[in-house]
């Protein structure tokens, strides 16, 4: 069984591609940062995991990965696109430049169907494929006035998951997202200021804490198992009940 995660060296990415290797998967994770992934994949040479130097957001780079799949007569049974970023066109419209707009679309939305375009001649033809797409809660209505970009993009990911789960439902191809809420990632961090300020508001949580990265990797891999396998089309909120309060 092979699995692919973009956004694979840190935070939800890096927690996936370990427990789907230590589930036995040959996981290949894709990231921008080299010197990232090439530690994640040094630090984890337990497992198999291996880092390709790519950004999911372009096409070139993309495409290229999954020839070097193909090339290495690979199939793909699960596809977690995990890619994204909230650190560009931050705060409201009326502030937001263009090419900070079009960096956050390509790195959260552009990403998701372009790994998906890719990757669609490598999926198993009998056996299928579960395409995991990471949105968040802020594209399903939890705060999007504070995030106009982040929440359309998002927001975009959830309606592109809808659409292809009903027109490849017969292929044996199920698609999926998850839309975390908070969660104790370096992104998270870098977002709130910092560590403390991110500890602090995450006591506001129903919770009273923000979600471990292994928690959002249990529920990828739950959607990309079997015991999943008649759930398609469906958006899993993983907020820890974040959305209610």
């Amino acid at each position: 069984m092979l699995a692919v995660i973009s956004g694979g060296t840190s935070g939800i990415g890096s927690a996936t591609a370990v427990l789907f290797a230590e589930k036995g998967y040959e996981v290949h994770v894709l990231g921008r940062n080299e010197e990232k992934g090439t530690a994640f994949e040094e630090e984890r040479s337990d497992l198999t995991i291996t880092y390709h130097q790519a950004d999911a957001g372009s096409e070139k780079d993309v495409e290229a990965f999954f020839q070097e799949l193909a090339d290495a007569d690979k199939t793909v049974d699960v596809l977690f696109n995990n890619a994204g970023t909230v650190e560009f066109a931050l705060g409201p419209l009326q502030r937001v430049k263009e090419e900070d707009w079009n960096a956050l679309f390509d790195a959260n939305l552009k990403s998701v169907y372009l790994m998906i375009k890719h990757a669609t001649p490598l999926f198993d033809k009998k056996a299928g494929a579960s395409i995991i797409n990471n949105a968040a809660i802020v594209g399903n209505g939890k705060y999007p006035s504070a995030l106009p970009a982040y929440a359309s993009a998002k927001a975009g990911v959830v309606a592109m998951t809808k659409s292809l789960a009903v027109r490849h439902a017969k292929q044996k191809m199920r698609f999926n997202s998850i839309s975390p809420g908070p969660v104790n990632t370096s992104l998270a961090h870098r977002l709130y200021g910092g560590e403390s300020n991110f500890e602090e508001a995450s006591k506001k949580h129903p919770r009273g804490e923000a979600a471990d990265p292994k928690e959002i990797a249990e529920v990828v891999y739950f959607l990309a198992s079997d015991k999943a396998s008649y759930i398609n089309g469906h958006n899993l909120v993983v907020d820890g009940g974040y959305s209610l309060a």
